[in-house]
């Protein structure tokens, strides 16, 4: 029996999803005001056609319709009157009918998707131009944790793209359907962003590690990554390099948010933890 095209293709292909980069993005997305929700998978052909681009074949089997994205499970709950207004992340794995599929379109891959459910009543593409939403901004702040990006204008709406190859990473508009409207966008896809990320040169680290803010946890665990990959690659001075900038971003965290608490308090508390740890008691 021979293998059907988009089998052969997912065989012959390096493709590889990086969870860790869906996770870092729903946890991103929360701290940004984001409420994650548990979607749907699977929904009725109505809410995944009100997105399928003519001619395209849906994913149906006996349960209903896979989605293309997590946009056609949030449509489902409107539908359903199980979403009031406001701003929403999920995840989902993503199934679509690609007429060309090469090494960054496949049939099926995993999406963060974002959405702000403005509500009843149909918005014009000038509210989605003027009105200071944030969805693209976030995503823009996300992506540059990574890469360099830059925005284009699209016939829907406005794409984000990586500087240096050009290539798509997400999409962002308007949509009004039926009494309803809201506004879309991609808040991260795998394999493709780990699949750009690819293309660049790589320096001290293989690993995509997402750039922190200076005095905030996101810089810790970013130095903490760091090391970590560094352990990976044992190459030992780096991890000690690595170490270091830990305890800076540490004193950093400590003057941005306990401006009477030092890294000698710390010390402090890390000898009396190793005390009692020591004399097996807690008094």
């Amino acid at each position: 029996m021979e293998l059907k095209p988009y089998l052969e293709h997912f065989l012959k292909s390096n493709f590889k999803i990086d969870y860790s980069k869906i996770s870092h993005a729903i946890e991103f997305y929360v701290s940004e005001g984001f409420e994650y929700l548990e979607v749907p998978w699977i929904v009725s052909e109505k809410a995944n056609t009100i997105t399928a681009p003519k001619g395209v074949k849906l994913f149906d089997n006996f349960l209903g319709c896979n989605v293309a994205s997590g946009e056609q499970s949030f449509l489902e709950l409107i539908m359903q009157n199980k979403l009031v207004p406001g701003k929403y992340v999920c995840c989902t794995p993503c199934f679509r009918d690609e007429k060309i599929l090469d090494n960054l379109h496949f049939n099926w891959f995993e999406k963060v998707e974002l959405i702000d459910f403005l509500g009843y009543g149909n918005f014009s593409k000038d509210k989605f131009e003027n009105n200071v939403h944030d969805v693209l901004k976030t995503a823009e702040s996300f992506f540059k944790k990574y890469l360099d990006i830059e925005i284009i204008d699209t016939f829907e709406g406005k794409d984000i793209l990586s500087k240096k190859s050009q290539i798509e990473l997400g999409s962002y508009g308007l949509r009004n359907y039926d009494n309803f409207s809201w506004i879309y966008g991609t808040g991260v896809a795998e394999p493709r962003l780990s699949q750009v990320l690819g293309l660049e040169k790589k320096s001290y680290h293989l690993k995509d590690i997402p750039k922190g803010e200076i005095g905030s946890y996101s810089k810790i665990n970013e130095e903490f990554l760091e090391f970590k990959d560094a352990v990976t690659q044992e190459n030992k001075l780096m991890a000690l390099q690595e170490l270091s900038d830990l305890i800076g971003a540490v004193e950093m965290y400590l003057e941005n948010n306990f401006k009477n608490i030092s890294l000698e308090d710390l010390i402090k508390m890390k000898e009396a933890t190793r005390r009692a740890f020591e004399s097996g008691k807690r008094n």
